[in-house]
Protein backbone atom coordinates (compact mmCIF):
# COMPACT_ATOMS: atom_id res chain seq x y z
CA UNK A 1 0.00 0.00 0.00
CA UNK A 2 3.08 2.35 0.82
CA UNK A 3 4.59 1.36 -2.73
CA UNK A 4 1.15 2.50 -4.20
CA UNK A 5 1.63 5.82 -2.12
CA UNK A 6 4.70 6.78 -3.26
CA UNK A 7 4.03 5.94 -6.73
CA UNK A 8 0.97 7.73 -6.74
CA UNK A 9 2.80 10.83 -5.23
CA UNK A 10 5.83 11.13 -7.70
CA UNK A 11 3.08 10.75 -10.34
CA UNK A 12 1.03 13.48 -8.89
CA UNK A 13 4.60 15.78 -8.44
CA UNK A 14 5.78 15.05 -11.86
CA UNK A 15 2.35 16.47 -13.50
CA UNK A 16 2.28 19.27 -11.19
CA UNK A 17 5.94 20.33 -12.33
CA UNK A 18 4.95 19.84 -16.28
CA UNK A 19 2.14 21.97 -15.51
CA UNK A 20 3.96 24.48 -13.91
CA UNK A 21 6.67 24.71 -16.79
CA UNK A 22 3.79 24.86 -19.20
CA UNK A 23 2.48 27.88 -17.63
CA UNK A 24 6.08 29.11 -17.34
CA UNK A 25 6.13 29.45 -21.14
CA UNK A 26 4.81 32.53 -23.07
CA UNK A 27 2.12 32.50 -25.90
CA UNK A 28 3.34 32.65 -29.36
CA UNK A 29 2.47 35.86 -30.82
CA UNK A 30 2.30 37.53 -34.23
CA UNK A 31 0.79 40.65 -36.12
CA UNK A 32 -2.18 41.06 -37.81
CA UNK A 33 -3.99 42.85 -40.57
CA UNK A 34 -6.88 44.78 -38.54
CA UNK A 35 -10.30 45.16 -40.66
CA UNK A 36 -9.95 48.86 -40.60
CA UNK A 37 -6.76 48.67 -41.96
CA UNK A 38 -7.53 45.80 -44.98
CA UNK A 39 -10.80 48.52 -45.17
CA UNK A 40 -8.00 51.66 -45.71
CA UNK A 41 -5.95 50.03 -48.20
CA UNK A 42 -8.83 48.38 -49.98
CA UNK A 43 -10.10 52.10 -50.62
CA UNK A 44 -7.00 54.09 -51.19
CA UNK A 45 -6.13 51.19 -54.19
CA UNK A 46 -9.32 51.03 -55.77
CA UNK A 47 -9.42 55.00 -55.28
CA UNK A 48 -6.02 55.00 -57.10
CA UNK A 49 -7.41 53.12 -59.90
CA UNK A 50 -10.51 55.13 -60.19
CA UNK A 51 -7.98 58.14 -60.77
CA UNK A 52 -6.08 56.83 -63.32
CA UNK A 53 -9.95 55.46 -64.95
CA UNK A 54 -9.33 52.22 -64.16
CA UNK A 55 -12.39 50.56 -62.80
CA UNK A 56 -10.84 47.66 -61.19
CA UNK A 57 -12.28 44.64 -57.99
CA UNK A 58 -9.21 44.95 -55.04
CA UNK A 59 -9.18 41.94 -52.68
CA UNK A 60 -7.56 42.53 -48.96
CA UNK A 61 -6.62 38.72 -47.67
CA UNK A 62 -5.02 38.00 -44.37
CA UNK A 63 -2.07 35.75 -44.06
CA UNK A 64 -4.10 32.83 -43.54
CA UNK A 65 -5.55 33.50 -47.04
CA UNK A 66 -9.23 34.57 -45.45
CA UNK A 67 -10.58 37.33 -47.22
CA UNK A 68 -11.03 40.92 -45.43
CA UNK A 69 -12.72 43.11 -47.60
CA UNK A 70 -13.30 42.92 -51.52
CA UNK A 71 -14.39 46.52 -53.34
CA UNK A 72 -15.95 46.85 -56.87
CA UNK A 73 -15.64 49.92 -58.91
CA UNK A 74 -19.51 49.72 -60.33
CA UNK A 75 -18.15 49.61 -63.80
CA UNK A 76 -15.67 46.59 -63.61
CA UNK A 77 -15.76 43.71 -65.55
CA UNK A 78 -17.05 40.58 -64.62
CA UNK A 79 -14.20 38.68 -63.69
CA UNK A 80 -11.79 40.98 -61.90
CA UNK A 81 -13.45 40.18 -58.62
CA UNK A 82 -12.10 36.36 -59.23
CA UNK A 83 -8.70 38.44 -60.66
CA UNK A 84 -8.52 40.13 -57.61
CA UNK A 85 -8.71 36.92 -55.44
CA UNK A 86 -6.61 35.09 -57.19
CA UNK A 87 -3.95 37.07 -57.75
CA UNK A 88 -3.56 38.06 -53.60
CA UNK A 89 -4.40 34.04 -52.85
CA UNK A 90 -1.45 33.49 -55.18
CA UNK A 91 1.22 35.56 -53.73
CA UNK A 92 0.16 34.27 -50.48
CA UNK A 93 0.32 31.12 -51.52
CA UNK A 94 4.33 31.25 -53.10
CA UNK A 95 5.44 33.90 -51.22
CA UNK A 96 6.36 31.93 -47.97
CA UNK A 97 8.94 29.83 -49.64
CA UNK A 98 10.32 31.97 -52.87
CA UNK A 99 10.45 35.40 -50.76
CA UNK A 100 9.21 36.85 -53.37
CA UNK A 101 6.72 39.99 -52.72
CA UNK A 102 4.48 40.15 -55.91
CA UNK A 103 2.59 38.34 -58.24
CA UNK A 104 4.24 39.83 -61.33
CA UNK A 105 7.64 38.13 -59.08
CA UNK A 106 5.74 34.45 -59.13
CA UNK A 107 4.59 34.62 -62.23
CA UNK A 108 8.12 35.66 -64.03
CA UNK A 109 9.94 32.59 -62.06
CA UNK A 110 7.20 30.10 -62.56
CA UNK A 111 6.74 31.03 -67.00
CA UNK A 112 10.17 29.93 -67.17
CA UNK A 113 9.60 26.17 -66.20
CA UNK A 114 7.12 24.28 -68.30
CA UNK A 115 6.87 22.03 -64.80
CA UNK A 116 5.84 24.61 -63.00
CA UNK A 117 3.38 25.78 -65.27
CA UNK A 118 1.93 22.45 -64.95
CA UNK A 119 1.79 22.60 -61.54
CA UNK A 120 0.16 25.68 -60.79
CA UNK A 121 -2.63 24.88 -63.28
CA UNK A 122 -3.59 22.10 -61.29
CA UNK A 123 -4.47 24.15 -58.67
CA UNK A 124 -7.81 25.58 -57.84
CA UNK A 125 -8.01 29.30 -57.33
CA UNK A 126 -4.00 30.43 -58.75
CA UNK A 127 -3.39 32.37 -61.17
CA UNK A 128 -0.11 33.83 -63.24
CA UNK A 129 -0.54 37.28 -63.10
CA UNK A 130 0.57 40.34 -61.35
CA UNK A 131 -1.69 43.09 -59.73
CA UNK A 132 -0.89 41.46 -55.97
CA UNK A 133 1.60 42.96 -53.30
CA UNK A 134 2.43 41.12 -49.67
CA UNK A 135 1.39 43.43 -46.66
CA UNK A 136 4.24 43.06 -44.20
CA UNK A 137 4.82 44.49 -40.93
CA UNK A 138 8.39 44.84 -40.91
CA UNK A 139 9.63 41.11 -41.52
CA UNK A 140 5.88 39.47 -40.79
CA UNK A 141 3.13 38.84 -43.96
CA UNK A 142 0.36 40.41 -42.80
CA UNK A 143 -1.64 39.86 -45.61
CA UNK A 144 -1.90 40.86 -49.69
CA UNK A 145 -3.85 43.26 -51.86
CA UNK A 146 -5.15 41.74 -55.06
CA UNK A 147 -6.06 44.19 -58.00
CA UNK A 148 -7.77 43.09 -60.63
CA UNK A 149 -9.41 44.75 -63.97
CA UNK A 150 -7.37 47.45 -65.31
CA UNK A 151 -5.93 47.54 -68.73
CA UNK A 152 -2.60 46.33 -67.52
CA UNK A 153 -0.93 44.19 -65.33
CA UNK A 154 1.79 47.00 -64.11
CA UNK A 155 -1.43 49.24 -63.38
CA UNK A 156 -2.91 47.03 -60.98
CA UNK A 157 0.41 46.45 -59.18
CA UNK A 158 0.59 50.32 -59.38
CA UNK A 159 -2.90 50.87 -57.18
CA UNK A 160 -2.12 47.88 -54.86
CA UNK A 161 0.99 49.36 -53.76
CA UNK A 162 -1.10 52.55 -53.22
CA UNK A 163 -3.39 50.14 -50.58
CA UNK A 164 -0.04 49.64 -49.27
CA UNK A 165 1.35 52.99 -48.96
CA UNK A 166 -2.15 54.37 -47.09
CA UNK A 167 -1.72 51.77 -44.28
CA UNK A 168 2.02 52.29 -44.27
CA UNK A 169 2.42 53.88 -41.12
CA UNK A 170 0.24 51.32 -39.26
CA UNK A 171 2.60 48.52 -40.63
CA UNK A 172 5.74 49.88 -38.83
Amino acid sequence: MREKSVKLFAIIAAACALAASAQAQSLPTEKYLPLDAAIEAASAALAQCKTDGHPVSVEVMNHHARTLVTFHDPFTTMHSAYSAHAKAFTILSYSRASGETTSAQVAARIAKSPQDIARIQGIPGLILAPGAVLIKAGTQTVGAIGVGGSSGATQDEKCAYAGIEKIKARLQ
